[in-house]
């Protein structure tokens, strides 16, 4: 029997708390059905989705899944949290290692999102406060760095993550991870990515 894979958008912004984003939360889901995905992340910018409004959306897109995480500015770098509901995490002027140890704090999960996409450096010190993960292909990604990418996450020993960092629903289907199970809940998931469960 064919096992069965999952595919999961770890990065996902919706109209409703991110400005840049182009599409509401709910036309983002059905795009993201509509690409064959089995469940997403919204990372907004700042703010969170809160839980009673993500518990109504699965209930209304079951068996397709969504998930709550951020997305955070620190020291330059953009990184995307799951598992952290910190107040502090809605606000601006984190330095890196402060964001670090806040998500470890928690056991929540870091991924450093999109490097490389406005200079050519990394501006914060990931090999002494190493993320759990970097993203390795997205929309904002560039192309012409993934091999550099690939070199930094093994060197570190950490995963590669690839998302669609959509902010509209032409972006999905390009790219996603894919998870041999599904997650019940947000630390179903956290567990899942840091056993390095997805691929």
């Amino acid at each position: 029997m064919e096992k069965k894979i999952f595919k999961i958008d770890l990065h996902v912004h919706s109209s409703e708390r991110s400005p840049c984003g182009r599409a509401s939360e709910e036309a983002q889901i059905r795009a993201a059905i509509a690409s064959k995905l089995d469940a997403i992340v919204f990372t907004d910018h700042w703010q969170f989705v809160p839980p009673e409004r993500l518990q109504r959306l699965n209930e209304k897109y079951a068996p397709f899944k969504i998930f709550g995480g951020i997305e955070v500015v620190a020291d330059e770098e953009d990184f995307i949290v799951i598992g952290v509901r910190d107040a502090m995490l809605n606000q601006p002027g984190f330095s890196y290692a402060d964001l670090h140890a806040l998500v470890r704090q928690h056991d929540g999960f870091l991924a450093l999102v999109h490097p490389f996409r406005y200079r050519n450096e990394i501006k914060v010190d990931i090999e002494r406060f190493k993320p759990d993960a970097i993203e390795v292909r997205s929309t904002n990604t560039p192309a012409s760095a993934e091999q550099r990418i690939r070199e930094l996450a093994a060197r570190l020993g950490i995963s590669t993550l690839c998302d669609s960092d959509a902010h509209n629903t032409n972006a999905f289907g390009k790219y996603h991870n894919t998870l041999e199970k599904i997650p019940r809940d947000e630390r179903g998931l956290i567990a899942l990515l840091k056993s390095n469960g997805i691929k």
